[in-house]
């Protein structure tokens, strides 16, 4: 049976299950409850109440003229790299198979087992350097115990829009109903600092790249204000939030105190001597390895920004820069700890994959 027929019935008996445990419930709040129309919900739990099944009945007609063997072929010529569209993949059966199908079959095969025409993900390009230093970074982190991971405090940063910048999911519709997405041009943003380890979450700093804060460093070559975070300004970043915010953390937890170790990417400003020497004489355990390059993939608390930000396009509305910041920090404080230790517990898998595919990015 195919993927998408499986789903589809899922949330027929999800629908029906729902209403059973909790009759009071509306068709539109069990609806909201698995990502349905209300008139999806009434028409299965009415089915079910009125004793009837909830799969498809048989129906007369020709039969599908993609069977099981030719609907193979089509998820298989989908797969290859010269197959960009339900056109090309109609045009590779034709060539290769002799198997004639219109492209509205490509495309209602290709539906059904779960494939949608998605653009592909942008990465920076690694080269044999990058990946000889990411599968150095990973080995060393295997040769440590397991449970060390649980003295480093990770760290980074990250800008949150007002509004969603991202391209928008292509979608199969008619020219005429394709609609609009309104976009600003120049969305509000709030650029912060945060840290994490296995057992809790560092407070949120905001710094220069945050809407209307400009930065108080100048630079020494140019004469002008820092466009950006400089060596300066995450000084400031070390000496007021992480260092402090790291030893609260571990003390609270009763473990490595003593011993924890900051983690942090390679940014010009993260390495300077000052910075470097001011962590080696403030952080108990010093700085873990030096992070390999283009590898955000490798990182935790990429993860972490990735739900943040899912959480708060999803759940808040803010209007202006003040609310941004409060609803990243009211996520922030919600954090659940089973996510945080399942990061962490995860991350010596995260490295042999690393190693598994001799550097390439991973999927995590």
């Amino acid at each position: 049976m195919a993927k998408g027929i499986v789903a589809l019935q899922k949330l027929r008996e999800q629908a029906a299950t729902l209403k059973k445990y909790h009759p009071d419930w509306s068709f539109n709040k069990i609806g909201k409850k698995i990502g349905c129309r209300h008139s999806f919900v009434s028409r299965w739990v009415r089915r079910d109440q009125a004793c009837e099944p909830l799969h498809d009945q048989s129906r007369s007609g020709r039969p599908p003229k993609a069977d099981a063997a030719a609907q193979e072929h089509i998820v298989m010529a989908a797969q290859l790299p010269e197959c960009r569209t339900a056109a090309d993949v109609a045009a590779k059966l034709q060539q290769d198979q002799h198997l004639s199908f219109s492209v509205t079959t490509v495309k209602r095969v290709l539906r059904q087992h779960g494939l949608q025409h998605l653009s592909p993900v942008a990465r920076p390009m690694l080269t044999d350097s990058h990946k000889l230093a990411r599968v150095k970074f990973a080995k060393a982190v295997l040769r440590t115990d397991k449970t060390s991971k649980r003295r480093w405090l990770n760290t980074d940063s990250k800008i949150f829009h007002l509004h969603k910048m991202g391209r928008p999911l292509r979608r199969w519709c008619s020219p005429g109903a394709r609609g609009t997405v309104p976009r600003p041009k120049h969305s509000i943003a709030a650029h912060v600092y945060m840290g994490i380890c296995y057992w809790g979450v560092t407070k949120l700093m905001f710094v220069t790249g945050t809407h209307k804060q400009v930065s108080k460093f100048v630079n020494p070559k140019s004469k002008r204000l820092y466009a950006g975070v400089g060596s300066s300004e995450y000084s400031e970043v070390l000496s007021q939030m992480f260092v402090p915010e790291g030893n609260r953390l571990f003390q609270q937890a009763g473990q490595w105190a003593d011993k924890w170790q900051l983690q942090q990417d390679n940014a010009k400003p993260h390495k300077t001597a000052t910075n470097m020497a001011y962590i080696a004489e403030n952080v108990p355990g010093g700085h873990f390895l030096t992070w390999p390059a283009c590898s955000p993939d490798m990182s935790p608390i990429e993860n972490m920004w990735a739900w943040m930000e899912g959480k708060l396009h999803k759940e808040y509305q803010p209007k202006n820069v003040e609310e941004l910041k409060d609803s990243l920090e009211q996520i922030r404080q919600s954090i659940p700890a089973s996510m945080l230790h399942n990061m962490f517990d995860g991350f010596q898998a995260r490295m042999q994959r690393v190693v598994d595919l001799d550097g390439e990015y991973i999927n995590m």
